[in-house]
C-alpha cells in the first residue's frame, strides 16, 4: 500500500490533449449523441478545456435556443443547426468552440447534398482550412463524394483537414473504396485514423489531410457519454 501511494502508477494506454504541449495547435471532433443533453459532461472534462478548437456533430440544438445555454468558458460558438421538423429536436447540427481567432469571414456553413459542411480558417495558421463533415447514414455514398468535389473546387487554402463522421468504416474496404479513391487516389490526401472510433469496433470518423505528415499528429479519447470517441489533430504553428 505504501509503494501504491508513493511510487506505484499505471500509464494511460491513450494520450490526453492536456497533455499536449501548448506549442501546438489542438483540434478535436466528438459526434457527442446529443451536445444538447451532454454539454454538462463536456463542461468538466479536462480534454475538452484543453482543445483550441473543439468541432461536435449530432448537437441536437434546436434554432430557438439561446447560445447562452451551450456557453463553455473562454469558448466562442459557431452553431450549423439542423432545422427541426415540429417540436421535435433535430437529430444532427455541428457546432464549433474556439479559442482562438478566426481569419475575416470565417466559419461558415457550406451544407449541401444532405452533407453538414463547416468551413474554419483561423488567423493563427491561415494557410489551413479545416472542413468539418457530417454525414447521416441515410445520405447517399454519391451525394457525399458530390459534396467533398464541390468543397474542393472552392476557393480554400491549398493545405486542408477534414474531419469528421462520414459514417463508413474504414476497416471494411469494400465499403471504404470509393472514400479511398476520391481522397487518396484522386487528390494525394491522407486518412490519419487507424484505431476503432467508435464502441462497435468500427472507424467511421476519418481525418483526411495534405499536409505533411510531419506537421500532424492524430488520437483519439475515450467518451462515456457516446459510442463514439473523439478523434483529434495536433498540429504545429508553421507557416
Amino acid at each position: 500500500m505504501e509503494r501504491l501511494r508513493t511510487e506505484g502508477k499505471l500509464d494511460i494506454c491513450i494520450s490526453p490533449i492536456y497533455n499536449s504541449p501548448d506549442s501546438l495547435i489542438k483540434l478535436c471532433y466528438l459526434n457527442a449523441r446529443s451536445l444538447h443533453k451532454h454539454i454538462g459532461d463536456i463542461r468538466v472534462d479536462l480534454n475538452y478545456s484543453s482543445t483550441d478548437v473543439t468541432l461536435f456533430s449530432e448537437t441536437r440544438f434546436s434554432v430557438s435556443d439561446s447560445n447562452s445555454i451551450y456557453d463553455i468558458g473562454q469558448y466562442s460558438l459557431f452553431r450549423n443547426d439542423a432545422p427541426s421538423v415540429g417540436n421535435v429536436r433535430p437529430f444532427s447540427g455541428t457546432a464549433v468552440y474556439s479559442r482562438i481567432e478566426y481569419y475575416p469571414g470565417y466559419p461558415y456553413c457550406c451544407n449541401t447534398n444532405g452533407v453538414e459542411i463547416t468551413v474554419i480558417r483561423l488567423i493563427v495558421v491561415p494557410h489551413v482550412t479545416y472542413i468539418a463533415i457530417y454525414r447521416s447514414p441515410q445520405v447517399s455514398i454519391r451525394q457525399l463524394l458530390t459534396a467533398l468535389s464541390e468543397v474542393l473546387a472552392m476557393r480554400l487554402t491549398n493545405f486542408k483537414i477534414f474531419m469528421g463522421d462520414f459514417n463508413v468504416n474504414w476497416f471494411n474496404h469494400s465499403e471504404r473504396e470509393p472514400l479511398y479513391n476520391f481522397f487518396i487516389r484522386e487528390h494525394q490526401y491522407k486518412q490519419l485514423m487507424s484505431s476503432y472510433t467508435t464502441d462497435n469496433k468500427t472507424c467511421i470518423d476519418h481525418i483526411y489531410t495534405n499536409l505533411p505528415e510531419t506537421q500532424v499528429r492524430v488520437g483519439i479519447l475515450e467518451t462515456y457519454f457516446t459510442d463514439h470517441r473523439a478523434i483529434y489533430a495536433l498540429l504545429d504553428n508553421f507557416s
